[in-house]
């Protein structure tokens, strides 16, 4: 799944009108005017508003102006509070020195910290409701003008121009979420200063519906927007005229090898790697070298889809349960108990387009030809298509966790793993057509320490705490039942009363307990998966590089897969910290997902991703820039796309109620809700995709 990540550069002067957005019940609601920081290394800042409260939906009253500040041993903190008033200018301001930071709110100083700013490094993100704090509140913030300058002499002012978005529009996205690239010198003094309104948040209700028959935005309009059923056969007569207009792709085999390389390597009948001059390449089952270029989450058909149930009034149409359109309605569709329908609105407008006989079949159909055409070498993570290349992700959902993950080190369970991978794996053993297996994804896959911890509180006979036991005794402390205990806070005269007691480790010794249980579980599935089937690729568990407990967790699949999967949202293909972990670990990588979803200025409904852009033609550019640079990078086989289709403006989480948005809602496709192909997208996508093993030929061939 996707993360927020690092935001695109301040491209104009707009600041937005920000509605905190309801999500759970009771919690918090913050609110970044700026910020850039680390938490755990005590390093940057945070100027926000901040909202904690045992209530349903937050309010005015418990609201807080916070600064914080941190110089790199402990964090300080100055707060402001009200009364607050709706519908009245407010001006707060932070400065923030080598010595002291203050907090002023109206020309009054709130607090002083006496403690200077040592910098975090990279972009400052202004203007955005903070993702993990933005439960449900009563309010809205709307930012009309912010400042930021510096004794060192940078400087830079945006103001909000009068609002051109309607409100229905607002909701589904607070603020601009824009970030500004920013050097904070340790010896200067940072002001920023922000001018703020607080707004009542309206009963959404009284503005719906919010979506259309077709699962666009009610209140916008652009050109291409579907308004009849009519636009569908306009738009596949068209389509399939611009597609054929498409010169014919040759030199590639049926599995994405460049035939004009060179050079080849043995066929195998697999796919396999070959290191050439310092560069890796994947190598096709026809033995050919290839640079792949893969799209997540095809075809798309039935899924992702939107919650519906308490909440239908969110829609200007929803078809019968029965009927050509019956498709449309899915239960359970996130794996939750709570009775909640969903609905994929592009299922509908896909019997609408291909017709209610026939129409997966056709949609189907239609997805090859234009993966094909655009030059992509086949599919990715998350569905695939006939006689396309895929990489499927296997799970372990039939396996007991211990806490996070199976426990490896029993055998009943060890066993029940082995069948349930051999389960998953027997019916593509000889399939050539699987790039690659991998296991789970991103984050869930690690082992943390709180599930660490977890698993130290647990009883004396389960195997996994004994092996941690074991391991911290014999690998940390050299079997000194004496100098453990001091540092873990037990006493025991022997390994079977360690094994009862619940220990506190100090941090460090947690830490590597943690990689000990991961390389232990990772080194297992490999083995396994490699044992069931030796001939294909294994991917690992798709890293999201950032999106881990440390760099560690890179260094810790590197030894038990044959090339390291992963997953990068980021403005560059490869920034100093992951191009150094590549040669370090010395693997080839496989990016799994990447992408930069067109935010339309807010006026579409989608959301805004940390990688977002303003238009599909800024995506296309972005794309071109990311492939070349990868393809140009000695490590890496390839790049896939994230994804297909974009998701619903309602989002695709799981959930019921009143919510606006459940989960992702972001313009991540290449084709839109409504089947239609983003042109300004796909086109340089086309052009990178069949420049890309070039790029790599050249870059070898060149190779200093």
């Amino acid at each position: 799944m996707r993360v927020m990540r690092m935001h695109r550069v301040f491209a104009s002067a707009l600041i937005g009108q920000a509605f905190l957005s309801a999500a759970v019940l009771a919690g918090s609601a913050n609110y970044w005017f700026a910020s850039r920081y680390t938490w755990e290394g005590k390093q940057g800042f945070f100027f926000q508003f901040e909202n904690k409260a045992e209530v349903a939906t937050l309010g005015l009253d418990t609201l807080k102006l916070v600064l914080g500040v941190a110089d790199g041993q402990q964090w300080g903190f100055a707060f402001g509070q009200g009364p607050w008033q709706y519908d009245r200018t407010y001006a707060a301001k932070a400065v923030m020195g080598p010595s002291s930071a203050e907090l002023w709110l109206d020309g009054k100083l709130c607090g002083k910290i006496e403690r200077g700013l040592v910098p975090f490094s990279g972009r400052v993100s202004t203007d955005q409701p903070v993702d993990w704090a933005r439960d449900p509140a009563t309010y809205g913030v709307a930012i009309e003008s912010l400042s930021m300058s510096s004794t060192a002499g940078d400087s830079f002012r945006l103001t909000r121009p009068a609002d051109k978005i309607p409100l229905a529009l607002r909701l589904f996205q607070p603020g601009t979420g824009r970030s500004l690239e920013w050097t904070l010198e340790p010896s200067a003094v940072t002001t920023i200063e922000v001018a703020f309104r607080l707004e009542k948040r309206p009963d959404i209700r009284t503005l719906a519906p919010f979506i259309d028959p077709y699962g666009q935005a009610v209140a916008s309009d652009w050109p291409g927007k579907v308004r009849s059923d009519r636009d569908f056969l306009e738009d596949f007569v068209a389509e399939k005229k611009t597609l054929e207009q498409l010169p014919k792709i040759e030199g590639y085999d049926r599995f994405g090898g460049y035939t004009r390389a060179g050079w080849q390597e043995q066929a195998s009948g697999f796919y396999a790697v070959a290191c050439r001059n310092g560069y890796w390449w994947l190598v096709t089952p026809e033995g050919n070298p290839c640079f792949y270029v893969g799209m997540d989450s095809l075809p798309s058909t039935v899924f992702e889809c939107t919650p519906i149930t308490d909440r239908e009034w969110l829609y200007a149409w929803l078809p019968p349960h029965d009927g050509p359109f019956r498709p449309f309605w899915r239960g359970a569709a996130w794996g939750g108990g709570d009775g909640a329908e969903y609905g994929c609105f592009h299922t509908a407008n896909l019997i609408r387009k291909y017709g209610s006989n026939d129409w997966e079949h056709a949609a189907v159909a239609r997805a090859d030809e234009r993966i094909r055409r655009l030059g992509f070498s086949g599919g990715g993570k998350w569905g695939s298509l006939p006689n396309l290349p895929v990489t499927p992700v296997l799970s372990h959902y039939g396996v007991p966790n211990l806490v996070g993950h199976p426990d490896v080190w029993d055998p009943a369970v060890q066993a029940k793993f082995r069948a349930e991978l051999e389960r998953q794996i027997a019916p593509q053993k000889a399939d050539p057509w699987v790039l690659g297996w991998s296991l789970g994804n991103e984050y869930d896959e690690l082992v943390t320490r709180k599930e660490t911890r977890q698993v130290l509180e647990k009883p004396a006979d389960v195997p996994a705490k004994r092996a941690l036991m074991d391991y911290g005794l014999d690998a940390l402390y050299g079997g000194d039942l004496a100098k453990l205990g001091a540092a873990w806070g037990v006493s025991a005269n022997s390994r079977a009363e360690l094994y009862g007691t619940a220990p506190k480790p100090p941090d460090g010794d947690l830490e590597r307990l943690r990689l000990h249980y991961e390389r232990t579980y990772f080194k297992f599935v490999y083995e396994t998966v490699k044992a069931i089937d030796p001939r294909h690729l294994y991917l690992g568990f798709w890293l999201a590089v950032y999106w881990w407990e440390s760099e560690d967790d890179w260094r810790a699949i590197a030894p038990y897969c044959d090339v390291i999967g992963y997953d990068r949202y980021g403005e560059t293909f490869a920034d100093a910290t992951l191009q150094r972990l590549f040669q370090e670990t010395g693997k080839p990588v496989l990016c799994g997902e990447f992408s930069f979803p067109a935010f339309y200025g807010g006026e579409r409904g989608f959301g805004r991703y940390g990688t977002f852009v303003d238009t599909d033609a800024d995506a296309g550019a972005a794309y071109a820039r990311w492939v070349e640079t990868a393809a140009r990078n000695p490590w890496c086989l390839g790049v896939q796309w994230f994804m297909y289709r974009d998701q619903d403006l309602t989002g695709r989480g799981a959930g019921k109620g009143a919510d606006l948005v459940y989960g992702e809602h972001y313009a991540f496709g290449l084709i839109t809700v409504t089947d239609r192909i983003k042109w300004e997208l796909a086109l340089p996508m086309r052009q990178a995709n069949l420049a890309a093993a070039g790029w790599r030929l050249d870059a070898a061939k060149n190779k200093r």
